[in-house]
């Protein structure tokens, strides 16, 4: 994998060293990203043909959620490249840390909650309307990382802003069918808090996200 000029440098200057190790990370709809691991430290770069808004949705965040440092937004190569400090944790989807769905569903909802009473007064992103909160807008596994139990990342937020909490529900409920199988939906909406559903508006809440 080739990196511009620029991000190779910037990469360089925040994990020290001559040479950077390039692993392939992951790839979504959002973008391809890659761990670049240097001496003194690790960052990730992610490629993508326009990262403006999760640039700027991250910066927006930082100090009222837990996620990466941005390093820059560079251009190259046609695209847009984002390069951001390696974040603590593990993604709740992640078998090293050895829970049973019900707890990675309970945690899951349980972390959501949370983001949702953040006061979002000031937001920038998104559309202010009745019932809006702060949303992640991509509420899956992979996107969540915890230390130890506790939320230390949020991550991919180039959605993130006002908006509808239905979204983040749909998402939670899709991430946890697609990497457990069904069953566990309730466990999440239960320590979200949400009122009780019927499996049917269940699966309609499902449908919803359309990743």
């Amino acid at each position: 994998m080739r990196l511009p000029p620029a991000v190779q440098a910037a990469a360089l200057a925040a994990v020290g060293g001559s040479r950077l190790q390039k692993e392939f990370a992951w790839m979504s709809w959002a973008g391809t990203v890659w761990r670049l691991e240097g001496q003194s430290g690790a960052v990730y770069v992610k490629r993508a043909g326009d990262l403006k808004d999760e640039r700027d949705r991250t910066v927006w965040l930082a100090g009222r959620l837990p996620v990466p440092e941005v390093l820059g937004l560079f251009g190259g190569f046609g695209d847009d490249w984002l390069l951001t400090r390696a974040a603590r944790g593990v993604p709740l989807s992640d078998p090293s840390l050895g829970w049973e769905p019900s707890r990675v569903a309970r945690r899951l909802g349980e972390i959501l909650r949370d983001i949702h009473a953040l006061d979002a007064a000031g937001c920038p992103f998104g559309e202010r309307k009745l019932g809006h909160v702060l949303i992640h807008g991509d509420y899956c596994l992979p996107n969540v990382l915890v230390v130890d139990g506790r939320l230390s990342a949020l991550i991919d937020l180039g959605l993130a802003g006002l908006g509808d909490p239905q979204d983040d529900l749909a998402a939670g409920v899709w991430t946890l069918q697609y990497n457990f199988g069904p069953g566990h939906a309730r466990e999440f909406l239960d320590a979200y808090g949400w009122p009780p559903m019927s499996d049917k508006a269940i699966e309609r809440l499902r449908r919803r996200y359309s990743r």
